[in-house]
């Protein structure tokens, strides 16, 4: 009798054991079954994003939103084109109110599938500022990961060449000389070097 119970709880073990598997494993798959047959993805997302090294000194935090569409010409690769804004909140430095950073990045881009659940991708484009900001040169990469058909998140790097720009009287930016002339007071003049670290948020559908 003992062993017969025994035997009936290690088949349920087993049984139980064998389900989960096949439950991860159709989870992990999900994504790709129910897309493999698209040839086009579309995509919108939230992208939150804090600046790091000398880009820190003017603002701590952006955030903003993006329209992707994605061309699969196999199940492995993906053409993407990215059209966003984002917003990064001027600093209060040394008495000095830095005017927000905004821009509208244009990308394209490529994936590459490492799996059924993660993904690598490079973009690079122009990157439209306001308020005289100029357009400048934007690149990046990423580390995504599906969730599910409907559902990924991406952790990327950014980094562009802000020209040359200070502050004016009436708010805003005017791209300006690299050090201002002796005659002109000191003022918030800056640019170079710019990179973020974000998290892109989507939807696909």
């Amino acid at each position: 009798m003992k062993k017969l119970i025994y035997l009936v709880t290690l088949a349920a073990v087993s049984a139980a054991n064998a389900q989960d598997t096949t439950s991860a494993t159709q989870r992990s798959q999900g994504y790709a079954e129910q897309n493999a047959n698209k040839t086009f993805i579309w995509s919108i997302g939230v992208e939150p994003s804090i600046p790091i090294g000398g880009f820190s000194n003017y603002t701590g935090f952006g955030t903003g939103g993006s329209l992707q569409g994605e061309y699969k010409p196999g199940n492995r690769v993906g053409i993407t084109v990215n059209f966003g804004f984002i917003d990064y909140f001027g600093k209060t430095v040394a008495n000095v109110k830095y005017d927000d950073f905004k821009y509208w990045p244009l990308m394209g881009g490529a994936k590459l599938y490492l799996s059924d659940m993660f993904y690598i991708h490079g973009q690079a484009g122009p990157g439209f500022g306001t308020n005289g900001l100029g357009t400048s040169f934007w690149y990046g990469g990423g580390l995504g990961l599906n969730f599910t058909k409907a559902f990924d998140a991406e952790l990327r790097y950014t980094g562009w060449k802000q020209n040359e720009v200070n502050t004016t009287n009436g708010g805003g930016y005017d791209n300006g000389p690299s050090t201002p002339p002796p005659t002109t007071p000191p003022g918030p003049y800056y640019g170079g070097h710019y990179s973020t670290i974000g998290l892109r948020l989507a939807y696909n559908f």
